[in-house]
């Protein structure tokens, strides 16, 4: 039986450290879960007689059991004890899909992605304007004298070796093979250079991994609410979209098991670390069974990873792509939430075999890449760099997220509801029925104030009231500035009343 082992080798405690960390506690558990040696329903020792078998303090038990429940890899049962999580071992069981899940073509969004108003656009131009993006980092915070530095540094190298002449094998392979170490042991991929495939955006990105897997008529199953550039590039490729729930776990997973036993599907597309646009992060438990079933009913999972680099509460989810045992995820990231929208450098991992194709497709449209800052990347991310810029701006980020969350909450009390998300540069608002956001939207422009419509991320013209905030690229002045507006906007709709339909 688990309890009489030595739980210290179980959770690979038995290095040179004397005290361990209830981090380490976490990562033993979590790896140990993974591994099998820990199976779904195994029954824990309790705080008190754990501490005394790790030699720790209790607190700290108490503390790595918290952390590992939160994550939904432990679970907590009054006068029983704690359990690990028994449904780990499930793989969303449902037989008979509802006929409600025929096949549903989504019709373009009522509100355009990249559409602006003239008002808007005017509102650009003006020193004075604040904007709600959904979720940028903040130029002003780029290391720009280090920046300089490695610029000139690579573009030294890149003339002395003819890069910028006859392209970019070298600088490519250099970036390669210093993204897939970043992703080793940041993200615990098992991945080397040869398995990335370097793009200038996550659309792109998006694009020829799509463009690889679908054929017209293909179903690509998308969130209810979602990023919508997707879903026009797998549109563009003749793929038939479906729509899967969300609920406060993230992604309906027992409703991908119904579709498929309707659909052949194809194809999912997730933001699973911090959804999009709703920052809810996806179950662990649902995770594992997402993975059953794509290995199941045989579906290709692109995971895209946009900001996986801001988690602020506990340790972050490891990515689907990390799971040892997955054969059909397509992971994708970008460098862009990092060091901002100018450094246009996104990447895919996958297999050997499709990133060649990748590769091929990608030559087409994108000719060589860019010597200079390829190798500049490169080097931020070896000499440790971007770490350091990413340690600093964090807490920064998390400093500014606290200053929009009590802003809101004093602007607007009980007439929102929003969930503290563990990571990413935004916040998902939902208003009370009285504060329609579409109006709240048009009557922030009059306040020189920019915010999306939520209507955008919705493909069926379903969105709920609610709008997703960033507030990374705004500092805690302009936060504060940004909120009274918008409270001013909410009272001035208030005082003109709702809107009346005239027909």
């Amino acid at each position: 039986m688990v309890q009489m082992r030595k739980w210290r080798p179980l959770l690979k405690l038995d290095g040179g450290e004397t005290q361990a960390s209830y981090r380490k506690i976490v990562e033993g558990l979590v790896s140990a879960i993974v591994d099998g040696r820990l199976t779904p329903g195994t029954l824990l020792p309790g705080t008190r007689e754990m501490a005394r078998l790790l030699d720790v303090n209790r607190k700290t038990v108490i503390l790595a059991y918290e952390e590992a429940m939160t994550k939904g890899w432990l679970v907590s049962e009054p006068r029983r004890g704690t359990f690990v999580n028994a449904q780990l071992a499930a793989t969303a069981t449902a037989r008979n899909a509802p006929a409600s899940f025929a096949l549903e073509l989504l019709a373009q969004p009522a509100v355009p992605y990249f559409a602006q108003s003239r008002q808007m656009a005017e509102l650009q131009h003006r020193p004075e304007a604040l904007f709600f993006d959904n979720g940028a980092c903040d130029h002003r915070l780029l290391p720009q004298a280090v920046l300089h530095r490695y610029y000139r540094n690579a573009l030294r190298k890149s003339f002395a070796s003819n890069t910028v002449r006859h392209g970019s094998d070298g600088t490519s392979h250099a970036l390669r093979r210093a993204l897939a170490e970043m992703l080793r042991n940041n993200r615990g991929l098992a991945v080397e250079a040869e398995h990335i495939c370097l793009t200038q955006g996550v659309q792109m990105s998006l694009y020829l991994s799509a463009s690889a897997l679908l054929e017209p008529g293909d179903v690509v199953l998308v969130e209810r609410l979602s990023y919508p550039p997707a879903w026009e590039i797998f549109r563009r490729l003749g793929a038939q979209l479906v729509t899967v729930d969300l609920d406060s776990e993230g992604c309906r997973i027992d409703q991908i098991d119904q579709l498929c036993r309707v659909h052949k599907v194809r194809m999912i597309y997730l933001t699973p670390h911090h959804q999009f646009p709703t920052t809810v992060s996806l179950h662990v438990g649902r995770r594992q069974q997402l993975l059953a079933l794509a290995k199941l009913h045989d579906f290709c999972v692109i995971e895209e990873d946009y900001d996986y680099e801001y988690h602020f509460d506990g340790r972050p989810y490891l990515p689907l792509a990390s799971d040892p045992t997955q054969r059909h995820v397509i992971y994708i990231g970008s460098l862009s939430k990092s060091l901002g929208s100018t450094f246009r450098c996104s990447y895919v991992v996958a297999p050997g075999n499709v990133i060649e194709v990748l590769n091929r497709n990608a030559a087409l449209t994108l000719g060589q890449g860019d010597a200079v800052a390829q190798q500049m990347l490169a080097d931020l991310i070896n000499d440790g760099e971007l770490k350091k810029h990413l340690r600093r701006v964090s807490k920064e980020y998390r400093r500014r997220r606290e200053t929009l969350l009590g802003c809101l909450v004093e602007a607007f009390g009980e007439r929102i509801s929003v969930r503290e998300p563990e990571g990413g540069l935004a916040l998902w608002v939902r208003f009370a029925d009285e504060i329609d956001v579409g109006q709240l939207v048009a009557k922030a422009l009059e306040f020189n104030l920019v915010v999306r419509d939520s209507r955008q991320f919705s493909p069926m013209d379903q969105a709920e009231n609610a709008l997703r905030l960033g507030f990374a690229s705004l500092d805690r002045d302009e936060l504060r500035q940004a909120t009274r507006r918008l409270a001013q906007a909410a009272s001035a709709i208030a005082q003109t009343g709702p809107r009346r339909n005239i027909l």
